[in-house]
C-alpha cells in the first residue's frame, strides 16, 4: 500500500513509521506531564500547545498533517491527542483520571475545555471539522458537555501511523493499488490524474470492465495514489446512510491517499447517483453515465475521455514481457503462440496473467498446443453473463447443404480466421478503413441449420460461440438498448467470439415512417445496432426465417447472405445417415423410405434422439419401427398429417 499521503515520496516509510512512533510517544509524554502538572498546582489550563504544527523540511506527523488537512484549531488539534493518548497510553489515562475525576478515564467535552489549550465551544458542533469529518464524536447522554467522546478507529490508525481500512466502508469499497501506464498512454493517464485532482468526475465507458480497470491502475499510479474500488451494487439504498457513506469516501479520498472509482456494470445506476451527488473530491464513474450525471448538485464538471484500444502489436508485447519474467526458460514455440493469440484476442492484464498461469500450469512439452484455448478461456471476460456460449462440436462435414452455401460457410471461416493477416500485417486496413465488419445473414425455415452453420464456422476459427437474445436486451425505456448493446460488444470485442443473432428480424425489420418520440428512438436503436455489428472485429451472424421482413438497406450492408433451402430427399437421406453416433445400437433402418418424410434437419435431428430415448427404455436397438413412432409424434407437434407426408415410408 501507499505510504500516508503527508510522507515524501523520497523518505522510505518504515523509517517515517518509526520517527512518527517516537513523535507521538514524545508528544503524549509532553500531554501527560502537563496534566499530571495541572493536577499537582490545582491550574486548569495551561498555555503550552502539546501539538506543534509549525512546518518541517524533513519530517511531518501523522497528527499534523491530519491537522492541516482539515484546518483544526490548536484545541482540536490537542483534542485528538488526548483521545488518542486515552486508548494506546496508561500512564496518560491515570494522570487524567487524577484531574478529571473518572474513574473509566473517558473524555468529555467538558473535561477537555477545563484542561486543553485554547479551548472553543463550537469545536462541537456538528458543522466543525470534528464531527463534520467524521474523527470523532461525542457518544449519546443527557448533556452534551458530559457526553464521552469517542476516536473514530480509522483515525486512531491514522495518527500512530498504522495502515487500516475504514469499518463504515467496509463491504461497499476495496481498495486496489495503481500499476504504472505504459509510455504511450502515460500522457492520457496524467490528463485524466490531473482532472481528478481538481474534483471533477471523470467517466470510463470504453472497452470492457477489465479494459477500464487497467486504465483505472495506470491513473492511479499517475497520482501517486491507490484506487478505492465501489461496487454501485453494494451502495445502500437508505439516504442516510449514503450521507454518512460519502463522507467517509471523501475523508479516505484526503488520508487515505485514494481515488474513488464507482463501478455500475452490474449495479443500480441511480444508487452509483445517489453516492455521487455527495462526493466532493475527484471521482472516477465506470461503465453507462445516466442523464443525471451532467447536473450534479455541487456543479462539479462532468468529463469524458476517450480510452485508446491497444493495437494488436502492443498486447503481444505486453504479454511476451510478462511470460518471459515468469516463464522457466525460453520456449521460441510457446512464444509464437503467444504473439499470435494476443494478435487476435484482446488481453488486459487480468487475462494476461489467467493465460500465463495455465500455460504454466502445464507440462513443458504440452504448453504451445494448449495456448490458444487458455486465451481463449481467458479472454471471456463478462461475456458469459450477457449471452449464452454454445458448445461447438459440430464440423462442416456434419452439414448437409448445396455445394454453393457450403463454399460461402467456408469462405466466411477463412476470413475470420485471416482477418488479423490481412487488415493488420498486410495493411489493408488502413488503406480500408470502412467496411472490415464481418456480418453473415443465414436465411431459411426452421431447424435447416443456421446454428449448426454457425458452430461448424465458429469451430473452424477456433473461437467460442454465444447466442444472443435481442429479448433481452431490447428495452422499452429510451436509451436502454443502446445501452445494453454496447455493454455486449464491448465484451465480446476482448473476446472475439462469433455472435449468434436468433431471429434478426425482429429488431432488423423494415424502419417505420417516423409518426412519434417512440418510432423515432425505435429506429435509433437498430441504426446503432447495425453500426455496432458492422464495426465489431468479429463475426456477428444474423438468421432469420423472414428474409423479406429484413430492410433493404441493411440487406445491402451485409457481406454474406446465404441461404438454407429445405432440403429435398437426397440431402434427407444424408442428414438420416449421419444422426447415429458409432455407439448407438443400431438396427434394421431403411433411410430411403425415412428420406421422403418431407421434414427439415432440426426435426430429423429430434426424431432420432426420441427414437434413441424409446430404445433405451425398452432395452432394444434403434429400428424403422421405434423411427417412425417417432416421427409420428413430431408430426403431430408441428400440427401436420403424417400419412399425407410420409409417402412410401409406412
Amino acid at each position: 500500500m501507499n505510504a500516508p499521503p503527508h510522507v515524501r515520496a523520497e523518505t522510505p516509510l518504515i523509517s517515517w513509521v518509526e520517527a512518527n512512533r517516537q513523535w507521538l510517544v514524545a508528544a503524549i509524554a509532553n500531554l501527560r506531564d502537563r496534566l499530571n502538572s495541572n493536577a499537582d498546582t490545582g491550574t486548569s489550563i495551561v498555555s503550552a500547545d502539546c501539538v506543534q504544527c509549525t512546518a518541517s523540511t524533513d519530517f511531518d506527523p501523522a497528527l499534523v498533517s491530519l491537522a492541516k488537512m482539515f484546518g483544526l484549531s490548536p484545541f482540536e488539534r490537542e483534542l485528538l491527542l488526548l483521545l488518542a493518548g486515552l486508548e494506546i497510553d496508561d500512564a496518560l489515562r491515570k494522570a487524567f483520571i487524577r484531574i478529571s475525576g473518572d474513574p473509566a478515564g473517558r473524555a468529555t467535552f467538558g473535561a477537555a475545555l477545563a484542561v486543553l489549550v485554547r479551548p472553543h465551544w463550537d469545536a462541537l458542533s456538528p458543522d466543525g471539522p470534528l464531527r463534520q469529518w467524521r474523527l470523532m464524536a461525542p457518544e449519546p447522554a443527557s448533556a452534551l458537555m458530559l457526553s464521552p467522546l469517542r476516536l473514530d478507529e480509522r483515525i486512531l490508525h491514522f495518527i500512530t501511523g498504522v495502515f487500516a481500512t475504514d469499518g463504515v466502508l467496509a463491504g461497499m469499497t476495496t481498495r486496489v493499488a495503481g500499476k504504472p501506464a505504459e509510455a504511450e498512454d502515460l500522457p492520457l493517464a496524467r490528463r485524466i490524474a490531473a482532472a481528478l485532482q481538481s474534483g471533477a468526475v471523470v467517466v470510463l465507458d470504453d472497452g470492457d470492465l477489465a479494459f477500464r480497470r487497467d486504465w483505472l491502475a495506470a491513473i492511479a499510479a499517475a497520482s501517486r495514489r491507490d484506487v478505492l474500488w465501489i461496487e454501485a451494487r453494494d451502495i445502500p439504498a437508505e439516504p442516510d446512510a449514503v450521507v454518512t457513506a460519502a463522507r467517509h469516501v471523501d475523508r479516505e479520498l484526503l488520508i487515505g491517499r485514494v481515488i474513488p472509482a464507482i463501478n455500475v456494470a452490474d449495479g443500480s445506476a441511480q444508487d452509483a447517483l445517489a453516492l455521487a451527488s455527495r462526493l466532493g473530491g475527484g471521482t472516477v464513474w465506470l461503465g453507462a453515465a445516466p442523464a443525471g450525471l451532467d447536473a450534479l448538485p455541487s456543479g462539479r464538471r462532468v468529463l469524458r475521455f476517450a480510452l485508446p484500444v491497444p493495437t494488436a502489436a502492443r498486447l503481444s508485447a505486453r504479454l511476451l514481457a510478462r511470460w518471459r519474467t515468469l516463464a522457466d526458460g525460453r520456449d521460441e514455440a510457446v512464444e509464437a503462440q503467444l504473439d499470435y493469440a494476443a494478435r487476435h484476442f484482446h488481453l488486459g492484464s487480468g487475462a494476461i496473467d489467467r493465460l500465463i498461469e495455465t500455460v504454466k500450469a502445464t507440462e513443458p512439452g504440452r504448453r504451445a498446443e494448449t495456448v490458444w484455448q487458455a486465451a481463449r478461456a481467458a479472454a471471456r471476460g463478462g461475456l458469459d453473463a450477457l449471452a449464452q456460449r454454445i458448445e461447438t462440436r459440430a464440423m462442416f462435414a456434419d452439414i448437409v447443404l448445396p455445394v454453393g452455401q457450403h463454399g460461402m460457410l467456408r469462405d466466411i471461416a477463412r476470413q475470420l480466421r485471416q482477418r488479423e493477416r490481412v487488415y493488420r500485417d498486410w495493411g489493408f486496413g488502413e488503406k480500408y478503413q470502412l467496411g472490415q465488419g464481418l456480418v453473415a445473414l443465414f436465411a431459411g425455415e426452421s431447424g435447416t441449420g443456421k446454428t449448426l452453420a454457425a458452430e461448424a464456422i465458429a469451430a473452424q476459427a477456433g473461437l467460442d460461440l454465444y447466442r444472443v437474445d435481442l429479448a433481452t436486451l431490447v428495452s422499452k425505456y429510451i436509451g436502454e438498448t443502446e445501452k445494453n448493446l454496447k455493454r455486449l460488444f464491448d465484451a465480446a470485442d476482448t473476446s472475439g467470439a462469433v455472435l449468434l443473432f436468433d431471429e434478426a428480424d425482429a429488431l432488423f425489420g423494415k424502419r417505420s415512417e417516423v409518426k412519434d418520440s417512440h418510432d423515432r428512438y425505435a429506429n435509433i436503436e437498430i441504426a446503432y445496432l447495425l453500426q455496432r455489428v458492422e464495426a465489431y472485429r468479429g463475426l456477428a451472424v444474423l438468421t432469420t426465417n423472414m428474409k423479406s421482413a429484413l430492410d433493404r438497406a441493411f440487406l445491402r450492408r451485409i457481406r454474406f447472405v446465404v441461404n438454407f433451402p429445405v432440403p429435398d430427399q437426397s440431402a434427407r437421406e444424408q442428414i438420416w445417415r449421419r444422426q447415429f453416433p458409432p455407439a448407438a445400437p443400431c438396427g434394421e433402418i431403411d433411410f430411403k423410405a425415412l428420406a421422403k418424410l418431407n421434414i427439415c434437419g432440426g426435426n430429423i435431428r429430434s426424431i432420432a434422439v426420441s427414437a434413441a430415448f424409446k430404445a433405451a427404455d425398452a432395452g432394444c436397438a434403434i429400428d424403422q419401427t421405434l423411427l417412425m413412432m417417432a416421427a409420428h409424434e413430431e408430426f403431430a407437434k408441428l400440427e401436420r398429417s403424417f400419412s399425407g407426408d410420409r409417402g412410401k415410408a409406412g
